[in-house]
């Protein structure tokens, strides 16, 4: 009797031993990723990255990469991730990993970053540097430099969008680059007159019928070098109290200029300066009366296509519920309908095609010798205002001459520059806003000046924040 009493007691002891030492009843903590943040690969060489992972319980891990490029393999036996990039991949990459131990799991990204070359990842590294010390808590930036060989280099920083997870800044977004459109509105009405269909000195009124005021007095070369006396609609307090206004009204060209009409004319046509968004708003009206086709189809036949621009679009179309693909957010991206601005800043493009179409548009590939020769003559200095030209801002920083335009819509803040002297484009993006925006910008294009132009060497010191930059 005693010994069977002994024996139940062992039993139940050893069940309770089992018990403790279940496995599932330890696991309360899920394993760790301890490969974090971004890593270079370079086009041409081979690319591999071991993700090390560790598990608090001693259990093994296994480890799951997805949303991967087609040029990056995952290998689950040793968690290897590898591959060999061609130039056609090089961009930013963010890698989903999870790891899991049976039964808590674990989830992170790590972003892995193809560079044409170690002068890229060098710009990438004095990016990052530069946005840390003039620009911190900008939460994204995407920067684009192509030299007079065409090399394209490119920077990324930070994320876009909310969120822990949020997404970040990588070659495949596009950017609302707001006043921008401007050249690439500019373009179009160039080459019309480059085809015979239009002269700079033709009269408005002689190719379209309107009621802005002082339309058949006004030039197109006035139009585009902001000298027509239009007023503008978008720097009036007035318009944004609009009793129409609302995030997903679509305006019409006609309403745009009834509210032109109604404030009247800043003053006679090439009299003076006076920067105009409605008068921009009414070229792509005109473009539309001459050409026969809709803006949309007009930017597409004339710029995006011959130019290769594939990460380029006029929106015309979108709202919060029918968004655009790959647009880097913030929280603004969808606050009102760009038909409010058309064609004096509706293009959202990727910072690539940015660069590129300054490339062409600034460097003579886009237009007669004679045309291109016009953009940056200071019409707007002549008639005491900005530093302006043809659809084109005119700077002189740190003893270089440059131009090409600014834009600032819905937080997006972004700026195109060309150098003649070096053939050098520029293009920077933020979806963010920071007081210090230009004083990046300038540091931006005097790293890229030093290091990209060959032969060039005319650079002095800024004064960081107080450019001449509009």
């Amino acid at each position: 009797m005693y010994q069977r009493y002994l024996f139940s007691v062992f039993i139940l002891f050893s069940l309770i031993i089992y018990s403790c030492s279940d496995t599932s009843s330890t696991v309360d903590q899920p394993p760790e990723i301890l490969t974090q943040g971004r890593f270079s690969a370079f086009i041409g060489e081979d690319f591999s990255l071991i993700i090390d992972t560790d598990d608090p319980q001693g259990l093994p891990v296994e480890v799951i990469a997805e949303n991967l490029p087609p040029w990056l393999t995952f290998s689950p036996d040793g968690a290897r991730l590898s591959g060999l990039p061609t130039e056609q991949d090089a961009g930013l990459y963010q890698i989903e990993v999870e790891a899991t131990n049976g039964t808590l799991t674990y989830s992170s990204n790590i972003q892995v970053q193809v560079f044409i070359n170690h002068t890229e990842a060098a710009f990438q590294s004095a990016v990052d540097e530069m946005t840390r010390l003039r620009t911190p808590g900008l939460q994204g930036l995407a920067v684009n430099v192509i030299d007079t060989d065409q090399n394209l280099y490119r920077a990324f920083t930070g994320t876009h969008g909310s969120g822990f997870n949020a997404p970040a800044v990588d070659h495949t977004n596009l950017f609302r680059v707001a006043s921008v459109t401007k050249p690439m509105t500019t373009a179009i009405i160039l080459k019309l007159v480059e085809e015979g269909v239009l002269s700079l000195d033709d009269k408005l009124a002689d190719h379209y019928e309107t009621l802005l005021p002082n339309s058949g007095s006004m030039t197109i070369r006035q139009i585009l070098s902001h000298t027509a006396g239009v007023f503008d609609h978008l720097n009036s307090n007035s318009f944004w109290g609009h009793p129409s206004f609302s995030s997903t009204k679509i305006w019409t060209v006609d309403e745009i200029v009834e509210f032109a009409r109604n404030n009247g004319p800043l003053f006679s046509p090439g009299s003076g300066y006076g920067y105009s968004n409605t008068a921009f708003y009414v070229l792509g009206a005109l473009i539309e009366e001459v050409t026969g086709l809709h803006l949309s189809d007009a930017y597409t036949q004339y710029i995006f296509e011959p130019l290769g621009l594939k990460n380029t679009l006029y929106d015309n179309f979108s709202t919060s519920s029918n968004p655009i693909d790959e647009l880097a957010l913030n929280p603004r991206s969808y606050e009102y309908h760009l038909t409010t601005v058309s064609s004096a800043g509706a293009i959202a493009a990727n910072p690539a095609d940015v660069a590129e179409f300054g490339r062409m548009f600034y460097g003579g590939r886009f237009l007669s010798d004679e045309l291109t020769s016009k953009l940056n003559k200071n019409i707007g200095a002549d008639l005491g205002g900005q530093n302006y030209g043809l659809g084109t801002r005119i700077w002189d920083i740190g003893g270089i001459p440059h131009h090409g335009h600014t834009g600032a819509l819905m937080d997006y803040r972004n700026i195109l520059m060309y150098i003649p002297e070096t053939d050098l484009t520029i293009a920077i993006h933020t979806q963010d806003v920071h007081s210090n925006w230009f004083a990046l910008v300038d540091e931006i294009f005097d790293f890229s000046v030093s290091h990209f132009s060959a032969g060039v060497a005319k650079t002095v010191p800024f004064i960081y924040g107080k450019t001449p930059r509009e």
